[in-house]
């Protein structure tokens, strides 16, 4: 049977389909529901929590990811157990959704339980590409994984706002659930590694790799991820990816309120065009990918931020013209496409700056701080619209991403490969 590491477009593929799975929790309780809500008359506090406390299971990845460097069921392979596991408590939760009353109350308990299973398995996911693909692949396939994420994204937040408007949030809920059971089958049926087993009952055995990967002891894993960490570059890329998460999070949380509350458009007028956007960028981040490879993930990462920060000043500057739907769709393309270039150029740093033997936790590491940071701007935007207007709060956040851009200037890759290899020897 064919498995992730003899395949390389299977293994694009798998990862893609993967990730859309994360992307349909996502798109649904990050955009179709805080539209929904603003169009509701939720103030924009109200939105900012909502959207605030539901990503905050992201922020948890940290915990998910020891586990996965200590503990695991390896004849299966190191990391496509949990992965299992993690969908299976999606699709438990989506049921859940379906059968839960229409109040916010019962939304946020259910939506905080799906995305807890939804950040379990991007962890282990994560682990799982850090472990089969070939560095010269990652940025190429970050691509394929951020553009099934963009997919999931974009089919939930455009069909989850049609489904709430016309169907409720039951129907939702049912077909977010048939969605995740029909992506289950890929860990069912790929194995990552030959030799192993396809299933707990089949023939197959642990690699004596993963055996050896597998750390043996909580504390060493901390100790190593503890030094990892705080590496000068590990350090520095924290900084500029929670910088660029909370400018994210300020700006997700405020389109929904600005479309609905503000310009009186449609409920499903941002979730459809970030439906759209989000594929247009699933596309665009695909094309790029090679480019990314060969001119470096470092050059392109600053470029993103260069980007970005001139997209929402420009979108400041163009306050008086939100009213036209063509200007505001215009804006919404621009923000997705320059996202979605920082997103696969970071990853695929972080990635590089993970240590083999811990490098689930690590990364996840990275990962929960990013979200952290997406839930901090989706939380701020309140005390912001408090104090300043949208076009201003938009000036402020592309400053913020101005400084990132000035401190990625510093970033060293070779230097910080070269402390890891001292430290944690080659994996």
């Amino acid at each position: 049977m064919i498995t992730l590491a003899d395949n390389k477009f299977l293994r694009f593929g798998a990862f893609a389909g993967l990730y859309s799975a994360q992307g349909i929790p996502y798109g649904l309780f990050f955009i179709a529901l805080p539209t929904w809500l603003a169009s509701e008359g939720f103030t924009t506090a109200q939105v900012g929590a909502f959207s605030g406390t539901v990503i905050l299971p992201w922020t948890f990845k940290l915990v998910a990811g020891p586990f996965m460097d200590r503990f695991g069921f390896l004849a299966m392979g190191r990391r496509r157990p949990w992965v299992i596991a993690a969908q299976l408590g999606i699709l438990v939760g989506a049921l859940g959704l379906a059968t839960a009353p229409s109040e916010i109350g019962w939304i946020l308990a259910w939506g905080f339980l799906i995305n807890c299973f939804a950040a379990w398995q991007d962890v282990a996911v994560d682990g799982m590409a850090i472990d089969v693909l070939p560095v010269e692949d990652r940025a190429k396939a970050n691509a394929f994984m951020f553009g099934g994420q963009s997919v999931g994204i974009s089919a939930s937040s455009a069909g989850g706002a049609w489904l709430l408007v016309n169907h409720g949030l039951s129907a939702c809920a049912l077909v977010m659930a048939s969605c995740v059971a029909v992506i289950a089958l890929i860990p069912l049926l790929l194995r990552e590694r030959p030799g192993e087993r396809l299933l707990p009952w089949t023939p197959g055995s642990a690699l004596a790799r993963s055996v050896a990967l597998q750390e043996s002891k909580f504390l060493l894993i901390v100790r190593d991820v503890f030094f990892a960490l705080i590496m000068p570059m590990s350090i520095l890329l924290i900084v500029v990816k929670f910088g660029d998460r909370v400018v994210a999070g300020v700006i997700s949380a405020a389109w929904p309120v600005i479309t609905t509350q503000e310009l009186g458009f449609a409920a499903t007028f941002y979730p459809e065009w970030a439906a759209v956007s989000g594929i247009v960028a699933a596309v665009f981040g695909v094309i790029i990918a090679p480019l990314v490879d060969r001119y470096t993930a470092e050059r392109a990462l600053i470029w993103g931020l260069a980007l970005k920060a001139a997209v929402i000043a420009g979108a400041a500057l163009l306050a008086p013209y939100w009213v036209n739907e063509t200007v505001m769709i215009v804006l919404i393309f621009l923000v997705f496409l320059t996202s979605q270039l920082l997103t696969i150029s970071t990853i695929a740093l972080f990635m590089n700056l993970c240590a083999p033997r811990v490098a689930a936790t690590q990364f996840a590491v990275y990962m929960a701080l990013s979200n952290l940071a997406l839930s901090t701007g989706s939380l701020v935007i309140g005390p912001l619209d408090a104090l300043l207007t949208f076009d201003q709060i938009f000036y402020v956040v592309a400053v913020v991403d101005v400084l990132m851009l000035v401190l990625m200037l510093r970033f060293n890759l070779a230097a910080h490969k070269g402390r890891v290899e001292a430290r944690f020897g080659t994996a």
